[in-house]
């Protein structure tokens, strides 16, 4: 199994429009950073968790041509606005693309994006997908089991996905203890972390470091970084055991 870091900034990006900051004019490639989006790969089966905004060129610099299913972690703009790019995989396969998302977000997308549901019309071509419902246990897509549970992320909830030896969460604020003891121990978790200050509905990287303390994880990476994080600077600031996530990251698993 592999995870290939699609992107890994906040819903801003790095550079952000407009900033002069050093980060954001900073020449160092891992300081560039899309909105957050990664691959998890296993045997014959890819699956896509969340659409950001720059997914087709996500994608395309990834060298991917393929993916067997996407899964949402949860909507908002920067990890679903890239929904539409999904038509592109339909002109090779020719079939639908399985879409898992919680049944509480089914009506959300089907009216952010209406048109690939409803007959309007329109003669160009749309994304072809085929929703399903996350359920509230364990599921399969493919070679990879999936183990799903939900977070708090403002007055919405995010779901965060267990494969094998590898988890992803993102756009959270915290673990319940329940959660924690369940994922304990696992060797590799990527979790958000978007800078050093607070945050009301987004885990902080304080924060995720001690998530990662209390899940007893091998290797933390962070990601969903803002323009307050210098990939090389602040490496220093985080244990040993943790790293920042960057465009482009490849993660090889057991």
């Amino acid at each position: 199994m592999r995870a290939i870091v699609l992107g890994s900034g906040t819903s801003a990006g790095v550079p952000v429009i407009g900033c002069d900051c050093s980060i954001c004019q900073s020449d160092d490639p891992k300081n560039k950073r899309t909105r957050s989006s990664i691959v998890v790969e296993k045997g014959k089966t890819r699956i896509l968790i969340d659409t950001a905004p720059e997914m087709r060129i996500q994608i395309v610099n990834a060298g991917i041509r393929s993916i067997d299913a996407v899964m949402y972690t949860h909507l908002h703009a920067d990890h679903s606005a890239g929904f539409d790019d999904l038509r592109a995989f339909w002109f090779h396969s020719k079939e639908n693309m399985p879409v898992y998302l919680r049944d509480y977000y089914m009506a959300e997308l089907k009216k952010r994006f209406y048109y690939a549901f409803e007959n309007t019309g329109y003669l160009g071509a749309v994304p072809q997908t085929d929703l399903r419902d996350i359920p509230d246990n364990s599921f399969r897509i493919g070679d990879i089991e999936v183990e799903p549970i939900d977070l708090p992320h403002g007055n919405v909830s995010s779901t965060a996905f267990l494969m094998g030896s590898f988890a992803y969460a993102t756009d959270f604020k915290r673990f319940s203890p329940e959660q924690i003891a369940n994922w304990r121990g696992r060797i590799h978790t990527m979790v958000s972390g978007i800078h050093f200050g607070s945050h009301n509905t987004h885990s902080v990287i304080p924060e995720t470091v001690a998530l990662f303390e209390e899940l007893e994880v091998k290797r933390g990476i962070i990601t969903h970084l803002s323009h307050d994080v210098d990939y090389e600077k602040h490496q220093n600031d985080i244990p040993h055991h943790c790293e920042f996530a960057y465009d482009g990251m490849i993660i090889d698993l057991p």
